[in-house]
């Protein structure tokens, strides 16, 4: 009983520490759910002719939190004459924002239309949204048996095998 005490006394901190709250889960979600249409939104407007921090402020008002807040640092951020490379790593931060800086530093570095390339991101992360979808739906088959069987083979136990036995 006190090696045990002693191991909960050290690893139970730890382990709640590395939970997520309630609040930072949902923010992350959200993000995630945003992240593909914030790239279309981009890459239309950047596509439109319009410069990039016009560009990241109107799809910052369009999108709303917790898309905006990112958005809106790094629209600060680049209006203030900070090194665009700096700025978009910044973005990265977010790791549902990543694949747009990471869009954003590839274009920088290669030349590519940046609105081009968001298109492409915006296609890459919707197939991983749609594939975290999947898996979560055939996981949620597997998680239901355990109360089911709890539920059930007691009173399988109870009601069959009892009386047969008895």
């Amino acid at each position: 009983g006190i090696v045990a005490g002693v191991l909960l006394a050290v690893l139970l901190p730890r382990a709640l520490g590395r939970l997520e709250s309630r609040v930072m889960r949902d923010r992350r979600e959200a993000l995630a759910r945003q992240a593909a249409p914030t790239a279309d939104l981009l890459s239309a407007c950047l596509a439109s002719g319009a410069p990039v921090t016009s560009s990241l402020r109107a799809v910052a008002e369009a999108m709303g939190n917790p898309v905006a807040q990112p958005l809106r640092a790094l629209v600060d951020a680049l209006a203030l004459g900070a090194d665009p490379a700096i700025a978009w790593r910044a973005l990265a931060t977010e790791s549902s924002l990543a694949p747009l800086a990471r869009a954003a530093l590839r274009s920088s570095e290669t030349g590519a239309p940046l609105s081009h390339v968001l298109r492409g991101t915006a296609v890459d992360l919707r197939r991983e949204q749609r594939a975290r979808a999947d898996a979560a739906a055939r996981a949620s088959g597997v998680k239901a048996v355990g109360p089911l069987a709890a539920c059930f083979l007691p009173a399988f136990l109870l009601l069959g095998v009892v009386p047969v036995v008895a």
